[in-house]
């Protein structure tokens, strides 16, 4: 099967344990305060494992779960010829290709599928405004073509910025779904704690000072009632919103800046390296969690397999499970990212 998932001793038992708690039974109960006091009480591993566990057997989400877990190997189909995958990459994309910010596992999946497949072109540290308009002149390229949207990381914020004003929708009118990828659609406390301190903020100034960028990026990125990613997403009703989620454990993460962002933002609950799962559990449409990868959907074999499926499942018109009319996510206000300042 494609998205077949195996665990170890250790982590089934811990899967397991999670399944029979007693406690916060449905996935709403699990608010931010809630999963702190699970993670204090418990440990991060458990309210990790117990999060995961409640998305999955979620209503609105277990149906489309089941549904991705059952499909076979998928294969190239000349009916998806009609269909573009446009992928926004996440910030560094063009530093760090490595890092899987670049989309290459989607394009590649996307090709071998027989989708045509093109990585929207941003810069690298671009604002959410100068992002927004290369994403709404991406679609504007393909005109008539029906458009599968994959953003990553920061390209989800860039997105949901694209989406801000009522007038952009009409270049969204192509397209068919939003695959969002561990998205900052709220900002990220990554963000918030390289700014926190003097010496912090210097070295991430360095580190984009001697690559030609601006700091600008980051701070917009910053969870906060001023930041201009603090209003609701709001999707138009005819695109259908697909979430695939990490929920790794610090044993799963390989790379040691995503160790480093796990163990800071790890100190406010469950986390991916890059956004606090409270938040994207959070977002409307389907979710897809993806147990032991990363913020960038590491590793990448069972990555692959997902993604594939996920792509193949939009090939069927007649499929709608997962599909959320209620394509609004709350306000930062309202979610765990918000400053307890």
């Amino acid at each position: 099967m494609a998205a077949k998932q195996t665990f170890d001793e250790e982590e089934g038992a811990l899967l397991a344990r999670a399944g029979s708690f007693p406690e916060f039974q449905s996935l709403p109960e699990l608010t931010a305060a809630a999963l702190r006091e699970i993670s204090a009480r418990e440990g991060l591993d458990f309210a990790t494992a117990l999060l995961y566990d409640r998305v999955k057997r979620a209503p609105q989400h277990a149906a489309f779960i089941g549904q991705i877990d059952r499909r076979q190997s998928p294969k190239r189909k000349n009916s998806t010829e009609d269909r573009t995958v446009l992928v926004v990459p996440a910030a560094f994309y063009r530093e760090n290709p490595n890092s899987g910010a670049d989309g290459k596992l989607i394009l590649q999946e996307a090709g071998r599928l027989g989708f045509r497949a093109e990585l929207v072109s941003l810069s690298s540290t671009g604002t959410l405004e100068e992002n927004s308009k290369n994403i709404l002149d991406g679609l504007a390229n393909h005109p008539g073509e029906k458009i599968i949207l994959v953003s990553l990381c920061k390209g989800g914020a860039d997105v949901k910025f694209a989406l801000g004003s009522t007038w952009t929708h009409a270049h969204f009118s192509n397209v068919l779904a939003w695959i969002n990828i561990c998205g900052t659609l709220n900002g990220s406390p990554v963000a918030e704690w390289l700014l926190a301190t003097r010496p912090r903020f210097f070295l991430a100034w360095l580190y984009c000072k001697c690559r030609g960028h601006h700091m600008a990026f980051v701070r917009e990125l910053v969870p906060s009632l001023q930041s201009p990613l603090s209003a609701s997403l709001k999707l138009p009703s005819s695109i259908r919103l697909i979430n695939i989620i990490g929920f790794p454990l610090r044993r799963h993460l390989t790379n040691r800046f995503m160790r480093l962002c796990y163990r800071r933002v790890s100190r406010q609950g469950p986390t991916d390296g890059g956004v606090l799962l409270a938040d994207v559990c959070r977002l409307p449409g389907a979710i897809y969690p993806l147990w032991g990868a990363d913020h960038y959907l590491r590793p990448e074999s069972r990555a692959r397999q997902v993604i594939a499926a996920v792509l193949e499942d939009l090939t069927e018109g007649s499929n709608q499970a997962g599909f959320c009319s209620m394509n609004e996510t709350p306000a930062i206000g309202q979610t765990a990212q918000t400053l307890s300042a």
